[in-house]
């Protein structure tokens, strides 16, 4: 019972950990294109997220990880909703990786 219960709540915090980080991915790339609005609530978000930028990374690439990890381990386990859980994990890693990447270059070379 005990396993059950455990595997059960790991279940649920993996599945808000890939829609937190697919929810994280679309406000980022709505600010990018949403950019030239004069009141753009995604770049309202994303001023709140940034001043937290050093947490929201670390909780980000540990997610994306795990994610990552969990699905090649129990891959077999994810029957219904495989595409879409792939599609989300993608995006998550994905996501991940060009914000690294973009948040070294504006530190390092544009400011």
């Amino acid at each position: 019972m005990s396993q059950t219960t455990d595997s059960g709540i790991e279940q649920r915090l993996l599945d808000a950990s890939l829609i937190l980080l697919v929810a994280y991915n679309a406000l980022f790339l709505a600010d990018i294109a949403l950019d030239s609005m004069a009141h753009n609530p995604a770049s309202k978000a994303m001023a709140f997220i940034d001043a937290r930028r050093g947490w929201v990374t670390l909780f980000e690439a540990v997610a994306a990880f795990s994610l990552f990890i969990d699905l090649v381990v129990r891959f077999d386990a994810y029957e219904k909703g495989r595409g879409l859980r792939i599609f989300g994990v993608a995006v998550a890693g994905a996501g991940l990786i060009f914000k690294a990447f973009a948040f070294y270059l504006n530190s390092s070379y544009l400011e």
